[in-house]
């Protein structure tokens, strides 16, 4: 609990008031969520790699080359819902390799893939931490991260910023769409595009690093579900669902609340509801229809009823969550959704902030009975205490 208290404090939580806070409970989940958040030197590193391994791809003497070629991250990186894996070190980073060309070239699928790997294992580091997977290469940067890189081509009949993409088990091309998928999500959660296109480069940036406290209840709500989601399929992560369900049924049903609890309990509710009494729930790519996120489902069923499951505790778990009073009760049922030693840590953090603003008289209390800074009007100062039992 040690290191994790540490991450915690480390962390700048200037603020925790620039989203709304109706409860101390909303607090104690911004700082998990602090705590998930990958370090500024991991997203350094990520950067790093990144740049470098698209440099390669982009290089001249690259068979790839003669494409006009645009690259870009996409996922949890891209949409600032990424957290720190549960149970190993290494993290995801996810990049699309999107190349422009004639319906001549690649007309079989596999090949695109193929000359993908080629080129990644013609390069004297990359060489030997190639993975081949169904839809992309992977890089495995030991201790570090997995960088995913997807080979595509741009889909000319749907347009826009729509593209195809190889898949082994079928030997053919799928639809997807990751750009418009970002902009749908950012959209979503109702916060202005952060995220900044290079005009002259085909190589677009990672968007820059941001705090939890910065991030709105979405995001969050997002980081919460997968944090929830790694623990409870600890035992069977070949069941768990993938992130880009929970992500597109999270901006699906996101309603507009200011807090993270709210917009939890909402969402979780409102995915409760969706779920058919017969067949499955069927989760598509807002940008692109054709692309169906959910689509394992159908070859493992299995995977689809343990989610349902996974869904109907976790609507139990937030509404007893909500009523619970004490930090003592709240935090165990904060550590069996979220962890023990990160749950611990949040709320053993902000109880040490409290009485720290309590000594330096910048605590109060607003009218609704919640703790807030002294500074925000109106509010009425709590004195320190110094445990005398006098004035």
């Amino acid at each position: 609990m040690e290191e994790v208290d540490e991450m915690i404090s480390e962390r700048r939580v200037p603020d925790l008031h620039r989203l709304t806070v109706s409860t101390w409970l909303d607090e104690i989940l911004i700082r998990i969520c602090v705590a998930l958040q990958l370090t500024r030197t991991q997203h350094s590193e990520a950067e790093s790699h990144y740049l470098a391994v698209s440099r390669w791809l982009t290089a001249d003497g690259s068979s790839l080359a003669r494409f006009q070629q645009s690259i870009y991250p996409q996922g949890s990186l891209r949409i600032g819902t990424t957290v720190r894996p549960w149970g190993r070190e290494e993290y995801d980073l996810d990049l699309v390799l999107e190349l422009s060309f004639g319906d001549l070239e690649f007309t079989d699928p596999i090949r695109l893939l193929d000359a993908l790997e080629r080129r990644l294992r013609t390069h004297g580091v990359y060489a030997p931490l190639v993975e081949r997977k169904n839809r992309c290469i992977r890089l495995n940067f030991a201790h570090q991260f997995h960088l995913d890189v997807l080979p595509a081509r741009t889909d000319d009949k749907l347009g826009g910023t729509c593209i195809l993409v190889p898949d082994c088990e079928v030997r053919g091309w799928k639809h997807s769409n990751p750009k418009g998928y970002a902009g749908w999500f950012e959209n979503a959660g109702t916060r202005e595009l952060e995220y900044k296109e290079l005009r002259a480069a085909s190589v677009e940036p990672i968007p820059l690093p941001e705090e939890a406290q910065d991030k709105n209840a979405l995001q969050l709500a997002v980081q919460l579900m997968k944090r929830r989601r790694d623990l409870a399929f600890s035992d069977r992560q070949d069941l768990a669902p993938i992130s880009i369900v929970l992500t597109t049924l999270a901006g699906t049903f996101f309603n507009g609340e200011t807090n993270p609890l709210a917009a939890l309990s909402a969402i979780v509710r409102s995915i409760n509801a969706a779920i058919p009494s017969t067949g499955r729930l069927v989760v598509c790519n807002p940008a692109n229809p054709l692309e169906d996120l959910s689509e394992r489902w159908d070859r493992d069923p299995e995977a689809y009823d343990a989610f349902v499951r996974s869904m109907r505790l976790f609507v139990a778990e937030l509404a007893q969550l909500e009523l619970e009073r004490g930090i003592p009760n709240a935090t165990a049922a904060l550590e069996r959704m979220f962890g023990e030693e990160l749950a611990r840590a949040a709320v053993v953090r902000h109880a040490r902030d409290i009485e720290l603003n309590r000594q330096s008289r910048s605590l109060g209390v607003s009218k609704s009975g919640l703790l807030t800074p002294a500074s925000a009007a109106p509010a009425i100062v709590i004195r320190s205490n110094n445990f005398y039992g006098g004035r």
